[in-house]
C-alpha cells in the first residue's frame, strides 16, 4: 500500500513518509494520515551481520537439481542415524546413486572450470537418463563424464573429450562409447563443433599474441565451415589454424607444442595445414608482404 500512494491527495505533496514506529503512513508537508495499520512483512529479528542473518533466516536456497532431493529436503544433522532410521528419513539405493553421480558432476565441473549452468544442465539429463533406465549395470564415472560432454557441445563451451577423460576416472575409450550410446538411446543431436570456439583458449594457453588468435579466427572464417562439412574435427582445424597464423605473424611455434596444447597429433595438424593452405591459396612464403586479401596481414596469392 505505502508503495503505491507516492502524492498526497490533500496538497498534492510527495513527501510521502512511513512511520513504522506508529505503522502510519502520512504526508510530511499537510500531516494528513494517508494508511493505517501498516503491516511489516520483514523479520521480527534483527541482524548485525551476514553471518548472524544466515543463521537466523528461515528460507533456505531455491530449488537446485545439483542436490539429490532438488534442495526441497529438511535437513537434520544432529539426529545419529539409527533415529533417522526409525523415522524414515533412509533413502533408497536409487537416490544414493543419484547423489553419488551428483557429487561427481559437480567435482568434475569445478575441475573442468565449468559454469553453474553446465553443472545444472548435466543434472537435468543425468536424472532423464535416470527415468528411461538408462544407468543400471554402467559406470556412474562413464556416464557423467559423457554427459558433461553433451552438455559442453550444447552451450558452445569449449572442452575437449581428452580434457574431461583427464579429470575422469574413467578411460577415455569407455567415455566415448557412453557419449554415442548416450545420443541413440536419448536420441540427441548435437550440431557439428565450431573450431573457432578452441581457438582463444588454446591461443591463451600457448602465451600467442592477440593477433594470432584474430587471425586464426579470420582464417576460419574464411574457410567458410568447408573443414565441417567434410568431417574434419574442430581440435584439429583449430590447431592448424593457429600453426598458420602464428607463422604469418611470426611467432616461432612448433606443431609440437600446439599438439600437446589441443590434445591431438602432429599428423592430423599437419594434414590440416596442408589443405587449408591449399584450398584458401595462402602465400607462406612471404607473410608479411602487404598483400590484398580477406583477412588482415594474410598474403593471398
Amino acid at each position: 500500500m505505502s508503495e503505491r500512494i507516492r502524492k498526497c491527495p490533500e496538497c498534492g505533496s510527495k513527501k510521502v513518509v512511513v512511520d513504522s514506529k506508529h505503522a502510519e503512513l502520512y504526508c510530511l508537508n499537510c500531516g494528513v494520515v494517508l494508511v493505517e495499520d501498516i503491516v511489516d512483512l520483514g523479520p521480527e529479528w534483527r541482524s548485525y551481520d551476514e553471518e548472524q542473518a544466515a543463521k537466523r533466516i528461515r528460507t533456505g536456497p531455491p530449488m537446485s537439481y545439483r542436490i539429490h532431493d532438488k534442495g526441497l529436503g529438511t535437513p537434520m544433522p544432529g539426529l545419529p542415524a539409527r533415529t533417522k532410521r526409525l523415522r524414515g528419513i533412509s533413502i533408497d539405493s536409487s537416490d544414493k546413486t543419484l547423489a553419488l553421480a551428483l557429487v561427481e558432476i559437480d567435482r568434475m565441473a569445478c575441475a573442468l572450470k565449468l559454469p553453474n549452468n553446465i553443472k545444472e544442465e548435466t543434472s537435468v539429463l543425468y536424472r532423464k537418463a535416470m527415468k528411461k533406465s538408462l544407468i543400471k549395470g554402467r559406470s556412474i564415472e562413464e556416464l557423467v563424464s559423457a554427459m558433461l560432454y553433451v552438455t559442453c557441445r550444447r552451450y558452445n563451451v569449449p572442452r575437449t573429450l581428452k580434457e574431461i577423460a583427464a579429470v575422469s576416472r574413467s578411460p577415455l575409450k569407455k567415455i566415448r562409447r557412453a557419449y554415442i550410446f548416450l545420443l541413440r538411446r536419448l536420441e540427441i543431436k548435437l550440431a557439428p563443433a565450431d573450431p573457432a570456439l578452441y581457438i582463444p583458449r588454446f591461443c591463451s594457453k600457448l602465451g600467442l599474441r592477440e593477433e594470432v588468435r584474430e587471425r586464426a579466427i579470420e582464417i576460419l572464417k574464411d574457410d567458410k565451415g568447408t573443414g565441417v562439412a567434410k568431417g574434419w574435427g574442430p581440435i584439429g582445424t583449430a590447431s592448424a589454424a593457429i600453426y598458420i597464423a602464428a607463422m604469418l605473424s611470426g611467432e616461432k611455434i612448433t606443431e609440437k607444442e600446439i599438439a600437446k596444447v589441443a590434445g591431438t597429433t602432429e599428423i592430423t595438424i599437419r594434414d590440416r595445414y596442408k589443405e587449408l593452405v591449399t584450398r584458401l591459396n595462402i602465400d607462406m612464403l612471404s607473410p608479411h608482404a602487404p598483400r590484398e586479401g580477406k583477412f588482415l596481414g594474410v598474403g593471398i596469392t
